[in-house]
């Protein structure tokens, strides 16, 4: 039988550990929306940054961890810390994410169809090739997510905060945008067809080849240049007070 000394037993690790070398944060160039590469380039350098904790009393904290390609369909995650998660390939379907923090969190290809994300922080989210297709975002901030390919079908943004987002190739048919701030977001070969922007800001945004068949919009709608104004105007009929619906494609341009 073997006799184990008291002395071989004892706890090595409260020895003190030797200090954490320093590290050197490298400061990265600013990178523009100018192309669906740099966008993504973009999103990720930002997305570490101004991630501190906002108080969100009652959810689970999950920053940082690596959930990808997990199952949480129907899950309740309401105000949950989800900042700089992996959620890529997760699967989020009619999940409950109400006012949760997903800053700079990565959901590439994730499906969030009919989830509920109203009054979410998604600032800086990577959701290139999301489906959110009649996800509830009424409310949630945007700004400077990269949405590239994404799917927003029947989608709902009522006053979103979308500025600097990346729409680029993002399907939003059927969507309703009403009274979002879309400024500054970019808005390049986008499907609008039967989406409702009554009110929505596009000042500075970059709308370019979007396929804008039936957009609904009204005299509230800023658009980013006159020149759109003029042509949308052209390209519309009158369907109510201040409310007009595109019937001529050649809104498209």
């Amino acid at each position: 039988m073997w006799l184990i000394s008291p002395i071989m037993t004892q706890d090595k690790r409260r020895r003190p550990l030797p200090p954490a070398a320093a590290t050197t944060v490298r400061a990265e160039p600013a990178t523009g929306w100018g192309h669906p590469l740099g966008g993504l380039l973009a999103a990720v350098l930002g997305r570490r940054q101004d991630l501190a904790p906002v108080p969100r009393p009652g959810g689970p904290s999950l920053a940082g961890t690596d959930l990808a390609g997990r199952v949480f369909t129907g899950r309740r995650l309401r105000a949950a810390d989800l900042r700089g998660a992996f959620l890529s390939g997760a699967d989020l379907r009619g999940t409950d994410l109400r006012a949760a923090d997903l800053r700079g969190t990565d959901l590439r290809d994730a499906d969030l169809s009919s989830a509920t994300l109203s009054g979410a922080d998604l600032r800086g989210a990577l959701l290139a090739g999301t489906h959110l297709n009649g996800a509830d975002l009424r409310d949630a901030d945007l700004r400077a997510a990269y949405l590239f390919r994404a799917d927003l079908r029947g989608a709902f943004l009522l006053r979103a905060d979308l500025r600097e987002a990346n729409f680029g190739e993002t399907v939003l048919r059927g969507a309703v945008l009403c009274d979002a701030d879309a400024t500054g977001a970019v808005l390049d070969s986008t499907d609008l067809r039967g989406a409702d922007v009554c009110g929505t800001a596009f000042a500075e945004a970059l709308l370019s080849a979007p396929r804008l068949d039936r957009l609904r919009w009204s005299a509230a709608t800023t658009w980013p240049r006159r020149e759109w104004a003029h042509r949308l105007r052209s390209a519309s009929r009158q369907t109510g007070p201040g409310r007009f619906e595109v019937v001529d494609t050649a809104g498209r341009g």
